[in-house]
């Protein structure tokens, strides 16, 4: 009897332990878990009572130890690159007397795939199985990450046990998002507000940039285009905007594009910094070196294209990381006179910082973070192409700048100072159109210097120089600030000036040659005499209108009529019919023009 007895329970220890073993599935968690309470809930970061393990990604949920769970803490989330598999689970307690309904996200898109089980009071499990490793359509929460939704009874509790892995060595973040839904959908609509006014803006910096190198004919503006293009397509991607908007269906591109998008976007940010900071005139052994990366870069990009995954990922970050360089380079440059790269210099250590920041806390666990460094990484790069398109504008400016200085060095006669033959024809043209608004006469004064070869073979080159230098500042002096003085050529000279007369305009020809004549210059311990002929002409007055070529015809004509009376005079131009001696000015009791 006692062995029958044996028998039988050990039968039913049996069946027992079968029953058990087939149900075990079935239990998400033991009775006394400790819950998250869900009754008043509004959002918030999934942590400790939440316990997760790590795993091979080929183990099954039945095959995990119960005893391997420990509690998820800040210091956890960030596992860098993994191959395995993460199990988290969490019991969400529902202590209200309605149902609640939440949704659980992840942060990052790159996450391939997120297994969810679950169960309501301890109820039948269900399996969800997400990933991004299909189009977008078959998302069952149109989000631009990874979602799960579900309601929690009321007075009542969901066990969960989710599973986060990716189909190759990847960045792992354990960070899951629970939020009430409706508290879900106002946040999702905020952030995709936000998305939107950034990307709307960089689309304006882009379309600005190309319209610039376009009227400009400046290649450093289409690079700055191109690199606000591959670094918006990267933040399309790494906020899910591109798969949720511009490529829904491409499967293959939104989990093979991350590492491609993040070497071309550096490539394009060494090409611009080339082009911005002329490294290969500046720099020639730098420029080599980015040279070589950008050519590395590249290759990564064909490598990734031909099924090479892990070197590509590393030099993918590499590449990240290597842009935080830039900034050095730019201060470089800065201390080199290119005042306009010190924003260029501070932009990078934004930019640079923030994204070896994200990069570390990708592929580390030293930094637990999450993936709040890429959103500083993000923010800093609105930043960065703000004080970008500053750095280009005081560039620009700054081009401009020399530019004119540039060509007013190539119109300045550099002994005298004066402006030199180049300038006349911009003079001429000037005085056209204040002609034209004000319609006082403009006269030209050609001026030669009486005998001064003499003053060369007597005195020598350098008192000629001295010479020249007198009257030129003679001529600045006398002359009113809207009148244009210039060195024609040797030891001639033209004025160009507006008078209300010919008489005025002669006159002010006049006081010239009495001062230059009477204020002898000094050299050597040698008083040098000295003085000029002048020859006037109208250019634009009532009587009509003369080309360059003509007025300085008709002055030279006057020049050549004064030299023939006697030099050290000066003479209006008459035709050759009236050209008869002018009075001198003693003579027509004319007062000095101040």
């Amino acid at each position: 009897m006692l062995y029958v007895v044996r028998l039988w329970s050990g039968k039913c220890a049996w069946i027992v332990w079968c029953v058990l073993g087939l149900l075990a599935p079935t239990v998400a968690a033991p009775a006394n878990e400790v819950a998250i309470e869900i009754g008043s809930l509004h959002d918030q970061l999934v942590r400790a009572p939440a316990m997760f393990q790590r795993a091979p990604t080929d183990r099954t949920l039945a095959q995990l130890s119960p005893d391997a769970y420990q509690p998820l803490t800040d210091d956890d989330v960030n596992q860098g690159i993994s191959d395995q598999a993460f199990w988290i689970r969490l019991r969400l307690r529902n202590s209200s007397d309605r149902p609640v309904r939440w949704v659980l996200s992840h942060e990052t898109t790159y996450l391939d795939r997120l297994t969810v089980h679950w169960s309501d009071n301890g109820g039948p499990r269900q399996v969800r199985a997400l990933t991004d490793r299909a189009v977008f359509a078959n998302r069952s929460e149109a989000y631009r990450t990874l979602a799960f939704a579900h309601a929690t009874p009321a007075t009542g509790y969901t066990d969960l046990i989710l599973r986060l892995s990716n189909d190759k060595p990847d960045s792992v973040s354990l960070n899951l998002h629970l939020a009430e839904a409706s508290v879900f959908a106002a946040q999702s609509r905020q952030t995709y507000a936000v998305y939107g006014l950034y990307y709307g803006a960089l689309l304006v910096l882009v379309f600005v940039s190309l319209a610039a190198a376009w009227m400009l004919r400046q290649w450093v503006y289409f690079h700055y285009a191109l690199f606000l293009v591959a670094s918006g397509l990267m933040w399309a991607l790494l906020n899910g905007l591109a798969y949720q908007y511009l490529w829904p269906q491409a499967v293959f591109w939104h989990n093979e594009g991350f590492h491609i998008l993040y070497l071309l976007m550096a490539a394009a940010a060494f090409q611009f910094s080339r082009s911005f900071l002329f490294t290969r005139q500046g720099f020639p052994w730098i420029d080599r070196l980015i040279r070589v990366g950008q050519a590395v870069m590249l290759a990564g990009v064909v490598l990734r294209f031909a099924g090479v995954y892990l070197p590509v990922l590393v030099l993918s970050y590499v590449s990240l990381v290597s842009l935080v360089l830039l900034a050095p380079l730019g201060f470089m440059a800065y201390r080199r006179g290119q005042v306009y790269a010190r924003w260029y210099a501070l932009a990078w250590v934004i930019y640079g910082v923030g994204l070896t920041l994200s990069v570390i806390s990708a592929s580390t666990r030293w930094l637990p973070w999450g993936m709040e460094s890429l959103a500083f990484a993000q923010a800093a790069g609105v930043l960065e192409a703000l004080l970008l398109l500053v750095a280009l504008g005081e560039r620009l400016s700054g081009w401009d700048r020399d530019r004119r200085l540039a060509l007013r060095l190539a119109q300045q006669d550099p002994l005298t100072g004066l402006t030199n033959r180049r300038g006349l024809v911009p003079a001429y043209e000037a005085f056209r159109e204040r002609y034209a608004q004000t319609q006082v006469p403009v006269y030209l004064i050609l001026i030669d210097l009486d005998y001064f070869k003499n003053v060369n073979d007597t005195y020598g080159h350098e008192a000629g120089d001295r010479v020249l230098v007198a009257l030129a500042s003679l001529m600045s002096r006398v002359s009113r600030p809207a009148d244009v003085c210039i060195r024609y050529g040797g030891e001639e000279f033209v004025i160009l000036l507006q008078a209300p007369s010919e008489d005025v305009a002669l006159d002010i020809a006049e006081r010239m040659r009495q001062d230059f004549a009477g204020q002898p210059t000094g050299h050597g311990g040698c008083t040098i005499q000295h003085t000029l002929t002048a020859g006037l002409s109208p250019v634009f007055s009532a009587n009509g209108q003369l080309s360059l070529k003509q007025a300085l015809q008709q002055a030279d004509q006057a020049l050549y009529q004064a030299k023939r009376a006697g030099r050290n005079q000066c003479r209006a131009y008459r035709p050759a019919a009236q050209a008869l001696p002018r009075p001198t000015r003693s003579e027509r009791g004319v007062h000095d023009v101040d």
